[in-house]
């Protein structure tokens, strides 16, 4: 088994038809008898440290649940906290010196220091799965709050610059929740909101394009029919007829 710790440059990890990319500061684990390559910029600097997979599963030796996840192959990336990194930088270093010293009891203490390095990783990994969570919810209950004004406001839709800054975020953020959570921008969010309404007005009632048009705050009627084309497919007529 490896661990590498890059605290420096990029590059990608190939393995069973998946690339993942590495940028410094980051940690890789790398189980043993999984087919994977590499390929490492220019420059990029760190250490690799190879275990034996039966001194591996000395560790934690009452945590397999733990020792099973760390023992998969995934990149753990420290670029929004590099000072965090620093810190398996510390174990390595101890690891290190612990190899060429003759002190006694060696072996435990590098048992000891590997189970230290290998339960902070644990943490990180933890750290940002949990925060991956949290901003999935909170995009989400954004995402649900934007549609919620958009109801709201159905009658006179406002731009999107002001749905955002009545969910009190940006209008990049606000862009960027709808990508995360629907795969689409805010305004096709409103657009998808306005072209159902339209479907609603011209299946169940008998008024003009022309007048759902201007119920649903559009000035040109001919703007309205073109963007439901481009949006259904077909023109509103035609949608009305079926």
């Amino acid at each position: 088994m490896q661990l590498f710790l890059i605290s420096s440059g990029s590059g990608t990890l190939y393995s069973e038809n998946q690339e993942v990319s590495l940028n410094a500061p980051c940690a890789v684990t790398v189980p043993a008898n999984v087919l994977h390559g590499f390929h490492f910029e220019p420059h990029i600097t760190g250490h690799v440290m190879t275990l034996s997979v039966s001194f591996y599963d000395t560790l934690l030796p009452n945590k397999p649940d733990l020792t099973r996840q760390l023992g998969q192959l995934a990149c753990i990336s420290f670029t929004d906290r590099p000072e965090r990194f620093a810190e398996f930088d510390y174990w390595k270093d101890k690891i290190q010196q612990e190899i060429f010293d003759n002190a006694p009891e060696k072996l435990l203490a590098l048992k000891t220091y590997f189970e230290m390095l290998y339960l902070e990783l644990y943490r990180e990994k933890f750290r940002t799965r949990t925060a991956d969570l949290f901003t999935n919810n909170r995009n989400l209950a954004y995402f649900q709050q934007f549609q919620e004004l958009i109801r709201q406001h159905a009658q006179d839709l406002p731009s999107i610059k002001t749905f955002a800054k009545k969910l009190g975020i940006t209008q990049t953020h606000l862009n960027r929740v709808c990508h995360t959570v629907a795969g689409t921008s805010a305004l096709k969010v409103v657009q998808d909101f306005t072209i159902a309404e339209a479907k609603k007005y011209l299946l169940n009632t008998s008024y003009s394009i022309a007048e759902v048009a201007y119920f649903l705050n559009f000035n040109d009627p001919a703007y309205f029919s073109r963007l439901f084309k481009n949006r259904v497919g077909v023109a509103p007529g035609e949608f009305r007829k079926g």
